[in-house]
């Protein structure tokens, strides 16, 4: 098997659900990148708070991140895919939202005051507290929050953005309607001449399911929705049993 590229989910994927990985996992990911083969995370979360997941300590540093849902994509600090939501779209967005959580832009990550006990991000210098009474002025990567709208009155009369949505949580974000993990994981592919039959992609929820269905050795972990254990094509353990550094070391080391 000629593997180039590793991509994997975070959330109930590579992490348990303490938000952790295991020993087991660090030294595997350490084998695999010393035998030379690049590591992607691909997640929903905002580019700037996954520092405790890359760091060395963890044995796991990506050379590639996929972020924001999909709107981001950098390798070596540099922008391979980008798809952001013009201001005025987020300023239409946002009262349409029953409570704006969160709101991802280049210069700053907004957070909510209601939500400001988040870990992973309270307290980071790009973070803003903020009630969102003002609108953000500024391109956003995603809007996240709390809204009881369907998502066609969500969405109702704004081209060119979509919803993404959680198995484990009620809230929905908006995210540019090219920005997806499959099309960030592409504009990686091209410029590092990868092939899709030279990855290995995991992952649980319903925004991995389209990279899963297009990539030939594709592994949704045991605990993922059905809908990503039918468009894979193998499934292995559970996230909080090391289920994708079990499969790498038995299919790839």
């Amino acid at each position: 098997m000629s593997i180039k590229i590793i991509v994997t989910d975070l959330d109930n994927t590579l992490l348990r659900h303490d938000k952790t990985i295991s020993g087991y996992t660090a030294e595997v990911f350490k084998r695999i990148r010393e035998q030379g083969v690049l590591v992607v995370f691909a997640t929903a979360r905002d580019f700037r708070y996954v520092t405790e997941y890359t760091s060395p300590l963890n044995g796991i540093e990506p050379d590639v991140l996929i972020s924001d849902n999909g709107a981001l994509a950098r390798y070596k600090n540099r922008s391979l895919f980008k798809k952001t939501i013009p201001c005025a779209t987020v300023k239409t967005l946002m009262p349409r939202y029953d409570l704006v959580r969160c709101i991802s832009t280049e210069n700053a990550y907004y957070l909510s005051g209601e939500y400001a006990k988040d870990h992973w991000s309270i307290g980071k210098k790009a973070t803003i507290i903020t009630d969102f009474s003002q609108a953000v002025e500024d391109s956003a990567f995603y809007i996240y929050g709390n809204t009881n709208k369907p998502s066609a009155t969500l969405t109702d009369n704004i081209p060119d953005i979509r919803i993404v949505t959680y198995s484990d949580v009620s809230l929905v974000t908006v995210v540019h309607y090219e920005a997806t993990k499959l099309n960030a994981l592409n504009a990686v592919c091209n410029a590092l001449n990868i092939e899709a039959t030279e990855m290995m992609v995991f992952g649980d929820d319903y925004s991995d399911i389209e990279m899963l269905s297009n990539c030939t050795h594709s592994i949704a972990v045991a605990n993922a929705i059905d809908e990503c254990k039918a468009a894979a094509n193998y499934i292995c353990d559970t996230n909080e049993n090391d289920g994708v550094a079990k499969w790498l070391e038995e299919n790839l080391l």
